[in-house]
């Protein structure tokens, strides 16, 4: 039973022996041209005193994943050896302009600035996911060269500093394996994960590694008997099938061991074993079989074949009673579902358009989509992340019998919300099957739940302490804090006071653009005469179907009584790209305020860039504002006020 492989060092590989391992089943001429065309580049530049990962490392590493050949090239031209000398556009004339997208992708994501201890633990993350999440809605490929970079970095953090071994690998949980994890590379994902574990836990690990290994004998003869056993029956029903034992990962067992609070010769299920076979009939013929032969357990048996996962992962899942009552754990499936599992994404290509890989991919790219679209802080952004694509999900049912879907760990609160808002505010209780339950009862799947709601409740400001477990969804937590929000921050007060031409008309705060004290603004007059205010250049407003509407009327507002301009100074740090001082200066010039002097220093290596402005501005509660716009841009990840 094996575990993960710590190599450590760069592998010395042989030009020819190389490329007859890369282009293995690669056919078009082209590309086979090109395959040896971007070796011989990377083999003029490489150097082995240089320790950073080498690209014929990665290239192989995603050969064994079943990667297209362009993923291939790119891979290889990504080495960080070529980054100075080999630029976008000669990989574009060279090879293709895919192929040069894809580099520039990958050049992109392995330039961020690696963990230091002067670093912001929250913000580098964050930037770090946006990144990863832009690269993959444009072309998953890239990040899963980036992945596999990766793998070869923790392969060699042997040799770095505690500090760097340790953030690098909390790092890799928190972003890396949850997103292999959604793109289903299992095979990395189980590697970064012992790797993490390695670095995160070394005594936790070497103990469980040292006891896995002394038993692993005893459990590899058992395995053999039992495959034998296997193939023994099937043979009987001429069912054509491999039957092997299936490694255990360290990480794994050791999160089930926390999980339940045992040792690892507690554990039930270390035994393991894996079918697969031609067709989909023959998966439920062999379920049949080994059912038969031996008592399975009830709690353990699960069918992704029937209800596949988010990431389009598909199997049976089953552990039965075996010899000596020894608890053996089976997966049974096909080999296309087996190539997916194993590969994920990267086998992608491998299959016909439309089918059940295909249709896992879009929805994986618009859930990430739908997260780069969600407007969030760091720690929000990295909490939904890690909710929404790495924890199990639960399925529960409303009175009605409408399926809500929800991640491991919902309580009846984090259902309540999951239903509506205004539900949740009003939750009093919840019953389930029969029985009422607290708001902090954490649901299961399958389970019928009746919410208690009363028009008069409102939410509890205990239900945000993570210590009593109320809520442990983002959502919930979310629309808690809004509300709470809502009630402190009375808009309301501070417009009316600044504004002119009211009258005694009512007002009210747009929702869709939220404006703020200093926005330009307009007001929306309507037919209660209560004026709604809206920024001057809102969507709501600009739209012509609003224009059209006979109803609808706009009255000009103005600020009474201008405080004189402040001179500020703000201070951006970003990634540099193309119309970046462009986009900045456009959206100040929309919120009217004068740009005095501006100042800006790239630097070359790292594509960093920090900008410093001098501005003036219409009132001093603008700025906070301001700042957060300049935060929304593309590539910006900070912005501050500065002394001088």
């Amino acid at each position: 039973m094996k575990h993960s492989q710590f190599q450590g060092t760069i592998q010395l590989h042989d030009n020819s022996t190389l490329f007859k391992q890369l282009s293995s089943d690669i056919s078009n001429e082209f590309y086979l041209n090109k395959l040896q065309q971007a070796l011989d580049t990377v083999f003029a530049a490489f150097n082995p005193t240089d320790s950073r990962p080498s690209s014929l490392d990665i290239a192989l590493t995603l050969k064994h994943l079943g990667v297209d050949v362009e993923t291939l090239i790119a891979a290889l031209l990504s080495d960080p050896r070529l980054r100075e000398s080999l630029d976008t556009f000669t990989i574009d004339q060279k090879y293709n302009p895919d192929i040069a997208n894809l580099v520039k992708h990958v050049n992109w994501l392995n330039t961020f600035k690696e963990c230091s201890e002067s670093m912001a633990y929250i913000p580098a993350e964050a930037e770090s996911l946006h990144r990863m999440l832009l690269a993959t809605v444009d072309d998953v490929r890239a990040v899963l060269i980036k992945l596999a970079f990766r793998v070869q970095r923790l392969r060699g953090l042997k040799n770095e500093s505690e500090m760097i071994q340790r953030c690098i690998t909390q790092e890799t949980m928190d972003i890396y394996v949850p997103l292999a994890n959604r793109l289903g590379v299992s095979n990395l994902k189980w590697e970064m994960e012992d790797l993490a574990f390695r670095y995160l836990t070394p005594e936790s690990y070497q103990s469980l590694a040292k006891s896995m290994s002394d038993k692993r004998s005893d459990r590899e003869t058992y395995i053999e008997h039992f495959v034998e056993r296997l193939q023994n029956y099937f043979s009987a029903d001429s069912i054509d099938a491999k039957i092997y034992g299936r490694p255990k990962h360290l990480y794994s067992i050791w999160k089930k061991m926390q999980k339940k609070q045992i040792q690892w010769h507690e554990l039930a299920d270390l035994l393991a074993v894996r079918i697969i076979t031609t067709d989909l009939s023959q998966c439920y013929l062999i379920l049949g079989i080994v059912h038969n032969q031996w008592q399975h357990l009830t709690h353990e048996f699960d069918d992704y074949i029937a209800n596949p996962k988010d990431n389009g992962y598909q199997s049976i899942h089953t552990a039965i009673i075996g010899p000596e009552n020894q608890v053996v754990e089976i997966q049974i499936r096909t080999q296309a579902m087996h190539d997916f599992a194993e590969h994920g994404v990267a086998a992608h290509w491998r299959y016909k358009e439309g089918s059940n890989q295909d249709r896992a991919l879009e929805k994986t790219i618009s859930a990430l989509r739908r997260l780069l679209d969600n407007r969030m802080d760091d720690d929000t952004l990295l909490e939904q992340f890690k909710t929404e694509f790495f924890t199990d999900q639960v399925l529960a049912l409303t009175p009605q019998k409408e399926i809500i879907n929800l991640p491991k760990g919902a309580t009846a609160l984090d259902f309540a919300y999951a239903i509506h808002t205004e539900v949740g505010h009003q939750c009093v209780g919840a019953i389930v099957n029969d029985h009422r339950v607290p708001l902090s009862y954490p649901i299961n799947s399958g389970e019928c739940i009746e919410i208690l709601t009363d028009a008069n409740s409102l939410p509890h400001i205990d239900w945000l302490d993570h210590r009593k477990r109320y809520v442990n969804t983002i959502r919930s937590k979310s629309r808690i804090r809004q509300w709470f929000k809502s009630q402190f921050k009375d808009n309301l007060d501070v417009l009316r006071k600044h504004l002119q031409g009211i009258g005694n008309h009512k007002i009210s705060l747009a929702s869709c653009c939220k404006p703020q004290v200093g926005d330009r603004i307009m007001g929306e007059l309507l037919p209660d005469q209560t004026i709604r205010i809206h920024r001057f250049n809102c969507d709501t407003i600009m739209d012509e179907d609003f224009v059209r509407n006979e109803h609808s009327h706009l009255v000009e507002l103005t600020w009474e009584k201008q405080s004189p301009k402040e001179k500020i100074n703000i201070h951006i740090d970003a990634f540099d790209r193309q119309g970046l001082l462009q986009d900045i200066t456009t959206l100040l010039n929309q919120e009217q305020v004068n740009v005095l002097k501006v100042n800006t220093e790239t630097d070359s290596i790292d594509q960093s860039v920090s900008m410093k402005f001098t501005i003036e501005i219409n009132f001093q509660n603008q700025l906070g504002s301001l700042l957060k716009q300049i935060l929304y841009l593309p590539n910006i990840f900070k912005a501050f006020q500065v002394n001088n």
